[in-house]
């Protein structure tokens, strides 16, 4: 309790009986010294880049010089309610949104600190600031988040476009690095293939009659392989009489 004599301040009255003379003295205030608590709940702050952000959080303080609290400041709730405001948008104003966020922890230390420097002088002690949530509107948040989306799948695109790039630029190589006789190998296994299906028709290059007739009886047991009934020479004889005859 704070104790006036004659209109003065005189001294702090602790815990327990205390003896005030009529007349001369009187209990002027009584101050409850336990840790309290204060909400925050900041409806608009902007950041450095001009963002608008909402802020919510609590604080905890205690009065350590009653005397202080009394005589230096009128209110010293409201006063300490509107500090913790001013400073919090302060704090925020000096950071980017991205360096916001991304330290949020550190924005906690960087608001107490400034805070208690001004409420030492009141008598009061702010030992902890928690920032429970730092949101911005509800139409900046959509688009921040199609912004994201986008940027993922521009990104996917990307990873895409190089992933063909490389296959055919693979298969590229793999093309330059075979002979005439890979070369008809795969084509008659592409015939064995087609011939499965019906009313198939079939285009012969001139390179594969060449290739066809270099390769003699190996050329024989592949298209024994693939189902064709008759020789080499005699297929390269039939598809020349074939040509020959358009």
């Amino acid at each position: 309790a704070i104790i006036f004599r004659l209109g003065k301040f005189n001294r702090i009255a602790g815990p327990g009986w205390s003896v005030v003379i009529p007349f001369f003295e009187k209990e002027f205030q009584r101050l409850d010294v336990r840790t309290h608590m204060i909400s925050l709940e900041i409806p608009l702050a902007f950041t450095k880049d001009d963002l608008r952000l909402k802020v919510d959080g609590i604080a905890y303080y205690r009065i350590v010089d009653p005397s202080k609290a009394v005589l230096q400041i009128d209110d010293y709730q409201r006063a300490l309610q509107n500090l913790l405001v001013s400073q919090v948008r302060n704090v925020i104003g000096s950071m980017h949104m991205r360096e916001l966020f991304s330290n949020l922890d550190s924005l906690n230390d960087m608001v107490r600190d400034a805070v208690r420097r001004q409420t030492w002088r009141w008598g009061i002690d702010v030992p902890s600031i928690q920032i429970r949530s730092v949101s911005p509107p509800e139409e900046i948040a959509i688009a921040m988040q199609q912004k994201e989306i986008a940027a993922q799948q521009l990104q996917a695109q990307r990873f895409l476009a190089e992933a063909r790039r490389v296959m055919i630029s693979a298969v590229g190589d793999a093309a330059r690095n075979l002979d005439d006789r890979a070369i008809m190998y795969f084509y008659i296994k592409a015939l064995e293939e087609l011939g499965k299906g019906q009313a198939t028709k079939i285009i012969f290059p001139m390179q594969f009659l060449q290739v066809l007739e270099d390769m003699g009886k190996k050329a024989d047991a592949m298209l024994a392989g693939a189902g064709i009934g008759m020789s080499a020479d005699e297929l390269v004889k039939l598809l020349k009489e074939k040509i020959a005859g358009k």
